[in-house]
């Protein structure tokens, strides 16, 4: 009996060893078309991946390309811009008035279009007025004298341009070289600020509601200028023959006059707060309404003096 309890008892230890076997997962008996099907669902994956890669790749060609293309342009432009330049600076130097005047709009527009030529163009037309505006010296002995036509164009072109293109420009008008003759030259509504003009002659100008603020006008001819409503702040003016000068309602704060001719000009409602007059000659000007606050004059008793009605 003890030999078939043991042959009995193998018996069972095999069947649950079977039942085991078959209680066991699929996994755990090492399906072959598992890792097949892996690499289809991975494949399944790169292939959809697929466009958005492409999409990447497209992109980042556009990018370059575009580039590219931008440089390519800007080259272009600034090679244009060049030949154009050139072309108006030889225009310059012709002896037919109409292609010099063409040469001297052509750098307005170049100007305009290029911010970054700016201080060149300015220098180009400052030295072109200062090397052919007529000499001022017995520039008075015609009354009727007018600058001449190509001198007034490029007067008006520095005058009308943006003066503040680029904070890192420096385009500064710089007429004092030779003094030039600008007599009667229409500014009017002009920006010249900061500009250098000391010694030159603008006489009888039309310089109305422009703004000269900090230039320099030391020593210069404004006999009869017409400056209405201009505004002169800080701008120096010592030296200066502004007789029977127009300068109602002007802005002159802190403009620098020393030693200036005022005689007989027209101040009335002009802003003086903080204008250096020491030693300027005032007689018979006209000053009615201007504001004198922190006016310096030669004397306290210079404060008082007479207004001509």
């Amino acid at each position: 009996m003890t030999g078939n309890f043991g042959i009995r008892r193998l018996h069972r230890t095999a069947q649950r060893g079977g039942a085991d076997r078959r209680r066991r997962p699929a996994s755990n008996q090492g399906d072959p078309n598992g890792s097949a099907r892996e690499r289809v669902q991975w494949l399944g994956l790169a292939v959809a991946a697929l466009p958005g890669l492409a999409a990447v790749v497209a992109v980042l060609f556009t990018w370059v390309t575009v580039g590219q293309a931008k440089d390519e342009i800007r080259l272009a432009e600034h090679g244009q811009i060049t030949n154009r330049f050139n072309v108006a600076v030889q225009n310059l130097g012709s002896k037919t008035l109409d292609v010099r005047l063409g040469g001297i709009y052509a750098l307005q527009r170049i100007m305009q279009d290029s911010t970054r030529d700016q201080p060149t163009i300015v220098a180009v037309l400052s030295a072109y007025v200062r090397e052919h505006a007529p000499d001022p010296k017995g520039a008075h002995t015609d009354v009727d004298h007018r600058p001449p036509t190509d001198i007034q164009a490029a007067v008006n072109v520095l005058a009308r341009r943006n003066p503040d293109p680029d904070p890192d420009a420096d385009a500064v008008v710089d007429l004092q070289s030779s003094g030039p003759h600008l007599g009667s030259a229409n500014l009017a509504y002009s920006d010249l600020r900061f500009a250098v003009l000391s010694h030159a002659d603008l006489s009888r100008a039309r310089v109305g509601h422009a703004s000269l603020g900090g230039a320099d006008l030391a020593d210069s001819q404004l006999g009869e200028a017409d400056l209405r409503g201009s505004t002169l702040t800080g701008t120096r003016l010592m030296r200066s023959d502004l007789r029977r000068a127009d300068l109602t309602g002007a802005e002159l704060a802190d403009a620098r006059l020393a030693g200036a001719n005022l005689a007989r000009a027209n101040l009335t409602g002009a802003n003086l707060i903080g204008a250096d007059l020491s030693g300027a000659n005032l007689a018979g000007a006209n000053i009615a309404g201007a504001n004198r606050t922190r006016t310096k004059f030669t004397t306290p008793e210079d404060m008082s003096f007479p207004i001509n009605p």
